[in-house]
């Protein structure tokens, strides 16, 4: 079975008279493909035995992304940077790059703005939070600023190497000039 890389995401329309041509986005269709495949590779690798936990620090890069319903079909993707100090039992790290891709997985407009990710690391188990301003220009439906916060929970897995990836689940939501809610996944290597 595999893992669907999606967001719910519902905006409401937003009637406002002027229109601004929208940000290209910073990814392509074939980006796209490999994000989501790289996604239900991580997601099928076993989690990491707390007696193989990192002993310092690690830095995961991978992305966060899902589906997109409501005034906007398709989905979203940003990139994650995502760091775990194993001895400090802490999590930090930032979204940003997020792209809104239409129903046909073709990137439509890169989103303004990042979300910083803070949180705790327990015996592989990680939560944390993810926080901030995303905007849009353009898109009569997807337009202006909402006010993001998203709950990040999954667990450290074995790639390559032991505690060498990150898998989990997103959800959560915004508000603002459009209004957000999500529920989707998260995934970062370290090699």
């Amino acid at each position: 079975m595999t893992t669907q890389f999606k967001y719910a995401i519902s905006i409401p329309l937003l009637a406002l008279t002027a229109c601004a041509s929208p940000t290209p986005p910073s990814i392509n269709a074939q980006d796209v493909i490999s994000i989501n495949a790289a996604s239900n590779r991580v997601s099928a690798l076993p989690q990491t035995s707390v007696l193989n936990l990192p002993s310092a620090s690690a830095t995961y890069v991978g992305h966060i992304g899902g589906t997109v319903a409501g005034d906007a079909d398709g989905s979203i993707i940003g990139d994650m940077s995502m760091t775990v100090d194993f001895a400090g039992n802490t999590v930090t790290g930032l979204m940003d790059n997020v792209n809104l891709i239409d129903e046909f997985d073709v990137p439509e407009q890169l989103l303004g703005g990042s979300l910083s990710i803070s949180g705790t690391e327990t015996a592989g188990q990680l939560v944390a939070t993810a926080s901030g301003s995303l905007s849009a220009v353009g898109d009569i439906a997807v337009r202006g600023s909402s006010d993001v916060v998203l709950t990040l929970a999954g667990n450290v897995r074995d790639d390559t190497g032991t505690g060498d990836a990150v898998f989990g689940n997103v959800t959560g939501g915004g508000i603002g000039d459009f209004a957000v809610t999500l529920s989707g996944q998260f995934y970062g290597t370290s090699n």
